[in-house]
């Protein structure tokens, strides 16, 4: 495994995977919120679905037996199951709702939608039959009345004409057949007992094969006032018995559907029931994802923060390191430095080795100057002595040959200025070197200083 060598390096490395981390837990953390957030309104959608079954339900046996047309909630309940089941099932982006994210949702939401089709379908053709039924419905009770006024009307007629006990009794009961009648297809309308159809039905042939009776019987022929309202009724009671019997099967009908209703209304509630436990399993095995992504992603962090620690106990033992050989620089000999230089080990960070290395050359080129400087200062000094030993020369020679006194002070002048600027070169030789050696003694008196102060500290 490679290692960073440098300081800067590990603390950006350290630095760069703590931060990655902790990016990384706060944009988890508000993605789990968000995702909450939208698991919570599509679970709060898919349980609202279980109670618009039950509503329109409600509104079905509401609209059925009340014997009313308002379909304005049934209509808002029907829609809207439908849209929000769609929703669930294919998405919805504009809401925010996503579609099913596993198989099992996918599959309890498309055998709901299964369910919901042929229901809604039973649905809508209730609704028609109620609408188609409801006229009639109105009109039932004027035509009853119209079957009675005309049964009693061949009971009055046939007791005028001084017919048989047997044709006036038969005739008082067609009176009471149109009545029981009336009464058991109202109940039958309302209520939707199968009992009442029975007794409607063997009501409606008593009357149909007394009517026929009546129209073949001789002595009801044999008498134009009777034979008139007997066949005035048949001809009603014809047209009469097909709009009932057509009104009971629509009637007949509708409890069909309702029946479906009913029995598929069951299992459209628990098949949205399971859909929504399942999206409720789902949310919370996804929240308890992303918990354990935040633990996995808290131990990362304490990993890294160790690691940083142990980097930095490294680099600060390092320094102690480059501190003492400092300290081993200051206290030895700086003019040997050439031979012994501020080596480190070799697992050292980069810049405390390059540091070191900086150090030693410097010492060196201060050494070297240093050196070079007395060299020059002793070279000065032998220029000095061999240009004043020139000079009295020149003097004892001038002194034999009786130059003019003029010219000899001119040439003494020369001389002195000749030797005036050797001695200043001299003089400044020797501040550098002075000055060098103030370099040295500040240089060792700074590394032992920060020698002292890192005792100190400790």
């Amino acid at each position: 495994m490679i290692t960073p060598k440098t300081i800067s390096t590990k603390m950006k490395l350290a630095g760069g995977l703590l931060s990655f981390v902790i990016i990384a837990i706060i944009s988890l953390t508000v993605m789990m919120n968000q995702m909450s957030k939208k698991d919570s309104y599509i679970i709060n959608i898919a349980g609202k679905q279980r109670m618009l079954s039950q509503k329109m339900s409600k509104e079905v046996f509401f609209i059925v037996h009340r014997q009313g047309n308002d379909f304005r909630e049934l209509n808002t309940a029907v829609g809207l199951f439908e849209s929000s089941l769609n929703d669930l099932l294919y998405g919805n982006d504009a809401k925010g709702i996503y579609a099913p994210q596993n198989e099992k949702i996918q599959a309890k939401l498309e055998e709901v939608m299964a369910y919901w089709k042929p229901f809604k379908q039973e649905v809508e053709a209730l609704k028609s039959g109620i609408e188609s039924i409801r006229l009639d419905t109105e009109v039932l009770t004027p035509r009853i009345e119209k079957l009675l006024f005309l049964s009693d009307a061949v009971v009055q007629r046939m007791v005028g004409a001084n017919l048989s006990n047997v044709h006036i009794d038969l005739s008082g009961r067609q009176r009471m057949l149109s009545q029981r009648m009336g009464l058991y297809a109202n109940r039958y309308l309302r209520m939707a007992n199968a009992q009442d159809l029975v007794i409607y039905a063997d009501a409606k042939a008593l009357y149909d094969k007394t009517i026929k009776g009546f129209l073949n019987d001789p002595a009801v022929q044999n008498d134009p006032k009777v034979y008139g309202v007997v066949k005035e009724t048949n001809a009603y009671w014809e047209e009469y018995v097909v709009f009932l019997d057509r009104l009971i099967e629509k009637e007949t009908q509708i409890n069909r559907h309702l029946a479906y209703i009913y029995e598929k209304n069951i299992q459209l509630l628990n098949a949205m029931d399971e859909a929504v436990w399942l999206y409720t399993d789902h949310s919370e095995h996804k929240n308890d994802l992303f918990l354990k992504f935040q633990y996995i992603g808290l131990l990362i962090g304490l990993v890294i923060i160790l690691y940083a620690f142990v980097m930095t106990k490294e680099v600060i033992e390092h320094l102690e390191g480059f501190v003492q050989k400092a300290k081993e620089l200051a206290q030895g000999d700086v003019n040997i430095v050439t031979k012994h230089h501020l080596n480190l080990s070799s697992d050292s960070e980069d810049e405390l080795q390059e540091a070191s290395t900086h150090i030693s050359q410097f010492v060196q080129k201060v050494n070297l100057a240093m050196q070079e400087s007395e060299d020059a200062l002793k070279k000065a000094e032998n220029a000095v002595s061999q240009l004043q030993q020139i000079a009295e020369e020149v003097e004892d020679a001038i002194e034999g040959m009786g130059i003019d006194e003029n010219e000899k002070k001119t040439f003494d002048k020369n001389v002195n200025a000749t030797e005036d600027i050797a001695i200043q070169s001299a003089e400044n030789l020797i501040h550098v070197n002075k000055m060098l050696q103030k370099l040295k003694r500040s240089l060792n008196q700074m590394v032992e200083n920060g020698t002292t102060e890192g005792k100190k500290s400790e």
